[in-house]
């Protein structure tokens, strides 16, 4: 396991963030590290469908969560940036009831164009998954940093979310996809 504590971007830019925000970004690590391990597993693992879970398969629900994760992460560094030139309003209440209860419910959400898996191609998969644990390791060094950026980007459906809300959502959008792949691979009768 890897931990953001004491890592050299914190050190360097002598903010320190709190306890609570890197064991979140430790479980994010942990949660991207386990998709890298998925997204290695056999073709016939990945693009094996189990319509009774899912319409898509488990490479394509991993490239679904490479595209949405580039894009908060993108937000992210924004934030980081300095605050967007127009202030946005807060989170609503859906998105509150979703940061609070650490669930999201299958079937409700549809994920727009942009993040519609397309490919079905494995390789850009995984190379995916390793850009977005290294940019998730690299942001460990800025925690501190992030939790005092100032601004908000607006999420579809859950209003203006704040920089550690923003990595709330990304550990809540992977917990929820990371349940609905360990269905399909049961389903199918993959282990581990």
């Amino acid at each position: 396991m890897t931990t953001a504590v004491g890592s050299i971007g914190e050190r360097g830019h002598g903010i320190q963030a709190t306890a609570g925000t890197r064991r979140l970004h430790d479980r994010l690590l942990r949660q991207v590290e386990r998709l890298g391990e998925l997204a290695a597993g056999p073709g016939e693992e990945l693009l094996t469908h189990a319509e009774v879970v899912s319409a898509w398969s488990v490479a394509e629900h991993l490239e679904h969560l490479v595209l949405s994760d580039r894009a908060m992460l993108g937000g992210l560094d924004r934030l980081l940036a300095g605050p967007p030139p127009e202030p946005i309003p807060g989170v609503n209440i859906w998105g509150r009831l979703v940061l609070l209860s650490g669930f999201l419910p299958r079937g409700k959400g549809r994920a727009t164009k942009p993040f519609l898996p397309s490919s079905g191609a494995i390789e850009p998969v995984r190379q995916g998954i390793e850009e977005i644990e290294h940019r998730l390791r690299a942001l460990g060094g800025r925690l501190g940093e992030l939790e005092r950026a100032p601004g908000r980007f607006k999420h579809l459906l859950f209003g203006g979310l704040g920089s550690v809300q923003w990595l709330r959502v990304l550990e809540i959008h992977h917990h929820h996809h990371l349940k609905i792949i360990r269905d399909i691979r049961d389903t199918l009768g993959f282990t581990t």
